[in-house]
């Protein structure tokens, strides 16, 4: 039988697939005792995410997972590439994001992530011009294009100082964002999560301090 739904989806806070793709484990930055979360523990949940991204439609989940079932071994080999890439796209962009050089070995993971999508990609007429295209269906790893494209669509973009790293309410969380205010000063991945904890405790420190007898 196959599941194409589950209950609950990370949130997309990153401002692109890659930095969501990134943010799929949490806290990137954990205090001791703390296990990370990982949000795509299997091939179906790494699909199901993508669909929830946009990045793939629902008519090709359902025919990647029929595909995964029938081959069980390759999707987990294609699983662990999507995690080799993922680890590769939060070392760069963290890096980068706290003005360090990305580790070669990172880029040189993503780049070979893209050159081995752009094998299957044709330069098709689009709205805007000319641009890649991936065939609509595609082999198990037909997951991966897109986020070793937008990969390095962000690298190349020119808005690497954009890229910021959310130091949580309690310095633990780690996620990664393009920070596309104008003033570039977006601190948090998300007021409903860290920026809101951070505004209520600050607010509660200044009630405690105003009711503190002198």
């Amino acid at each position: 039988m196959v599941t194409t739904t589950r209950q609950v989806l990370p949130s997309s806070v990153g401002g692109r697939a890659c930095l969501d793709l990134a943010n799929t484990v949490g806290p990137r930055l954990p205090r001791p005792g703390v296990e990370p979360h990982d949000d795509l523990p299997d091939y179906q949940e790494l699909v199901t995410w993508a669909v929830h991204r946009g990045l793939l439609t629902p008519l090709q989940q359902r025919r990647l997972i029929r595909a995964a079932e029938a081959d069980p071994e390759g999707a987990a080999a294609i699983h662990r590439d999507a995690l080799r890439l993922r680890e590769a796209i939060y070392q760069a962009f963290a890096d980068i994001a706290h003005g360090r050089q990305a580790p070669p070995a990172a880029l040189a993971t993503i780049q070979d992530a893209y050159v081995a999508a752009l094998r299957h990609a044709r330069l098709a007429t689009v709205p805007t011009g000319l641009d890649w295209s991936w065939p609509e269906h595609g082999p198990l790893e037909r997951v991966l294009w897109p986020l070793a494209r937008s990969a390095v669509d962000l690298a190349t973009s020119g808005r690497l100082a954009r890229i910021k790293q959310c130091p949580g309410d309690d310095g633990q969380c780690g996620w990664l964002f393009l920070d596309n205010t104008k003033s570039n000063t977006r601190r948090w991945c998300s007021m409903r999560t860290c920026g809101g904890r951070e505004k209520s405790q600050r607010q509660a420190a200044r009630l405690r301090a105003a009711h503190t007898p002198r």
